[in-house]
């Protein structure tokens, strides 16, 4: 899984790098602070216009912490799908939605009600935290 090729920057490559060694949500702070530890020189502000170009392109995904602040993390813009987030290590696993589909067509055939769109997370400990 990367960035696509038609738009590469150099930015946006050690972004996307940092990204998809991290199977977690991750900060604009946090990605610039693996980027300087990777010895990119890249600001702060470069790094939140580079995530908000990579979540424009369908390449990142972004959802709110506990706190707030909004997170990133690489992910596959051709499946839907959601996210089983470990609460100890903040590990992100990919879950498969075709129970979701079982249910739109439930409240479809039921309630005469279509869906345009939902968001779901499940919350636990990943097999290496329990």
């Amino acid at each position: 899984m990367g960035i696509r090729a038609d738009y590469v920057t150099r930015p946006r490559e050690w972004i996307a790098s940092i990204l998809a060694r991290e199977p977690r949500f991750l900060s604009a702070a946090q990605i610039h602070q693996g980027l300087e530890r990777d010895g990119a020189r890249v600001s702060l502000s470069t790094v939140y216009r580079t995530l908000d170009r990579l979540q424009a392109k369908g390449d990142i995904t972004a959802r709110p912490d506990a706190d707030g602040e909004v997170t990133y993390m690489l992910c596959e813009p051709t499946r839907h799908h959601h996210h089983a987030i470990c609460r100890s290590c903040g590990r992100v696993e990919d879950v498969d939605c075709a129970a979701m589909e079982q249910f739109a067509e439930s409240l479809r055939a039921r309630n005469g009600f279509e869906l345009d769109g939902h968001a779901i997370e499940f919350f636990g400990k990943c097999g290496a935290c329990r």
